[in-house]
């Protein structure tokens, strides 16, 4: 009876995934490669290789060249990321020559590199919940919040590097706890490349180190504790080190000494553009948004506040930079709906991460402290940034997408051991809401 029921929780949980992938495949056949992206710029395959800024100006421009950009990557927009997803990109556009001339068509194929992230994303976020070994609806309601998430919707039909950067964050993330469980130098070496790869596509998956070392410390320390031989441990540090270094930093390296460009050389927006936030209290920006300017945002279904991080994080985290100035108002009602539920599911989750991975003594040590370390590094680096570089788009959610993997984590973990039926209920009421404002919002995108 028990083997019957962990078989019908696992083909739950498969078509789960499936719908989720479902959803991600719609939502990229409706929508074109200019539509809801970053810094996307142009492409036209037809007209050679201007260089021009943006994240398809890159791709075009090693479609073309078949080799890195020639300039100083600080004097074309977007030229400053590593190259790992564009190369991805540029090498499907030559593929696809093979097989067609129509341009128009190989162009808006590009998608697929995106899409095929967004699939192994969901995929590893699954198989992060198996380990910590939770099963039942705890597991289904974690892996509905992933599905559809429309945040990581989004990002399957995003152009520009965020995708593949966060499949390797994910990837970071499970070979992390797998290494931690078994030693194996598979695991390590794996863990190794997904690292390198990912900080060769974009720069802040290198905050993944810092829980990694001190998961790596604290081995060495219990090791030397119980008198253990720690020179295997040792030899795979090393060779983790070998491999995942110069596999992240080589770009960097390369700019610094071809074109003297500082290792952590970000694109500054000017103080003039209207994005520009620093004008405002820090009081505002980072705490409390001023009352007024919040309520004139609700009553125009907009939710916003351009320059208060949270209310940014709220807005980003459901809609991306998604302009609604010129939908219906009943698009806006379920975009703006939508918020409030991710918001409250959100707060619930952080609740529980707290719960689990600051109290619980029921946990793997090495998990708590991976994920303790991990969520808050990533937050305090990302408040560093909006600090930093004062500027709405400095604040998009899609900077700490990874987060969702802790919080969500959390909520597997704490679901079934809820004892009081209200909480229970509101957890139930906000999923089923989430999930049928999530279909209503790509089913929106989709049209308009």
């Amino acid at each position: 009876m028990k083997e019957t029921f962990r078989r019908l929780e696992n083909k739950t949980s498969y078509i789960i995934l499936a719908v989720g992938a479902l959803v991600r495949l719609i939502y990229v056949l409706g929508s074109s490669i200019y539509e809801r992206q970053y810094d996307i710029g142009q492409i036209d395959l037809s007209a050679g290789a201007p260089v021009s800024g943006g994240h398809l100006g890159y791709i075009q421009y090693l479609s073309y060249y078949h080799q890195l950009p020639d300039v100083d990557p600080t004097t074309v927009y977007q030229f400053h990321h590593p190259p790992l997803h564009h190369m991805l990109c540029a090498l499907w556009i030559e593929l696809m020559k093979l097989f067609s001339d129509n341009y128009s068509v190989i162009e808006e194929s590009i998608q697929i590199i995106p899409f095929a992230a967004s699939l192994v994303t969901l995929y590893a976020a699954y198989k992060v919940l198996l380990r910590f070994n939770i099963e039942g609806k705890g597991l289904h309601i974690a892996l509905l919040i992933f599905a559809f998430h429309p945040s990581l919707i989004l990002m399957s039909g995003s152009i520009n590097n965020d995708c593949l950067a966060l499949m390797f964050s994910f990837l970071c993330v499970l070979y992390s706890l797998r290494w931690i469980d078994s030693r194996a130098w598979k695991d390590i070496l794996l863990l190794a490349v997904f690292l390198g790869l990912g900080i060769s596509t974009k720069q802040n998956v290198a905050e993944l180190a810092f829980p990694l070392a001190v998961i790596f410390v604290m081995v060495l320390v219990k090791q030397f504790k119980l008198k253990e031989s720690v020179a295997c441990t040792f030899i795979q540090y090393i060779v983790f080190g070998l491999i995942s270094i110069p596999l992240g930093i080589w770009f960097y390296i390369r700019n610094l000494i071809k074109y003297n460009v500082s290792l952590l050389w970000v694109y500054e927006l000017p103080t003039d553009s209207w994005q520009y936030t620093g004008n405002y209290p820090v009081f505002n920006r980072f705490l409390w948004p001023i009352p007024s300017e919040m309520i004139s945002n609700l009553l125009h279904f907009k939710i916003g506040c351009g320059y208060n991080v949270w209310m940014q994080i709220m807005r980003t985290s459901v809609t991306g930079e998604w302009d609604m100035a010129s939908v219906s108002r009943p698009i806006k009602l379920v975009a703006v709906l939508m918020m409030f539920c991710a918001f409250a599911l959100a707060i619930i989750a952080f609740i529980y991460f707290c719960k689990s991975f600051f109290s619980s003594k029921a946990l793997n040590n090495y998990y708590r402290i991976y994920y303790l370390v991990a969520y808050f590094v990533v937050m305090l680096m990302y408040l560093k940034f909006v600090y930093d570089y004062p500027q709405e788009c400095s604040m998009s959610f899609r900077y700490i997408e990874i987060v969702l993997m802790f919080q969500i984590t959390a909520l597997e973990l704490q679901y079934d051991k809820i004892s009081t039926k209200w909480v229970k209920y509101l957890i139930n009421s906000l999923l089923i809401a989430f999930v049928i404002l999530s279909l209503a919002l790509c089913l929106a995108w989709c049209i308009y």
